[in-house]
């Protein structure tokens, strides 16, 4: 729902005549922010809010556990997503 972040690379090679193969003589890394997908964001509100719904008829302890649930995720989609920016 952030967008994303992507790197772009662009290398130039020449011929090098001595060895008459490919020499990489300027490499360009570009980063693009991409923005977030308004249709994605719709879409995660809908399913977000009939599932709120459906949290209304649970108990205290049922809501913990989801609560608890829904956490991990987050931890573990943030992990991720600091493992690929760091490669």
């Amino acid at each position: 729902m952030l967008g994303t972040t992507t790197k772009e690379t662009t290398n130039e090679f020449v011929l090098d005549e001595e060895t008459n193969k490919m020499k990489l003589v300027k490499q360009k890394v570009n980063e693009k922010v991409l923005p977030p997908n308004a249709d994605i964001i719709k879409l995660f509100y809908q399913h977000f809010f009939e599932e709120e719904k459906s949290y209304e008829s649970l108990t205290d302890e049922q809501l913990i556990l989801e609560k608890q649930r829904l956490l991990k995720e987050l931890e573990e989609e943030n992990a991720n997503r600091k493992n690929k920016n760091e490669n």
